[in-house]
């Protein structure tokens, strides 16, 4: 098989099901006859922008990360440099503090990349609250704005 078929048939197997791991991924691809070592399905993971999410019910599995989501991504960093002065987790929840008049232009980049651990974004005039299901969640989030601040 050729390695675009088997990518384009990896593809639509994260769609519709969920796969939680690259054992699982090889099982199912040996099950529809597409033999393919770890290391070749490692590399075509990489190659598609395939990562760890979390679905609604909170369980973790592959997801395809869309070359936009990169690019938002690539932005809310620079965004986050000019406009955020502190991000603070607080229980469930993240409280980013921005320049007066900047919270909503961070919210809707922060919006924009569709964030699995993110259920709610709230902006005010220089401050966001961001909403998680979980503390762990939360934290995932908050580990990550503050990487941009950097």
């Amino acid at each position: 098989m050729k390695k675009k078929d088997r990518q384009s048939f990896i593809k639509q197997i994260i769609f519709e099901e969920i796969i939680e791991n690259q054992h699982q991924l090889i099982e199912k691809l040996a099950k529809e006859g597409i033999e393919a070592t770890q290391a070749t399905i490692s590399r075509d993971i990489k190659e598609l922008n395939i990562v760890k999410v979390h679905d609604v019910s909170g369980v973790v599995k592959y997801g395809i990360l869309e070359a936009t989501s990169v690019e938002h991504d690539t932005h809310l960093k620079e965004v986050f440099k000019d406009s955020v002065s502190q991000v603070t987790q607080v229980q469930f929840m993240n409280v980013v503090n921005t320049l007066l008049g900047t919270a909503d232009i961070v919210a809707a980049e922060i919006d924009e990349l569709q964030l699995p651990e993110i259920v709610g974004t709230l902006a005010g005039t220089d401050t966001i609250v961001l909403i998680s299901t979980s503390e762990s969640e939360a934290k995932r989030i908050n580990k990550r704005l503050l990487s941009y601040l950097k």
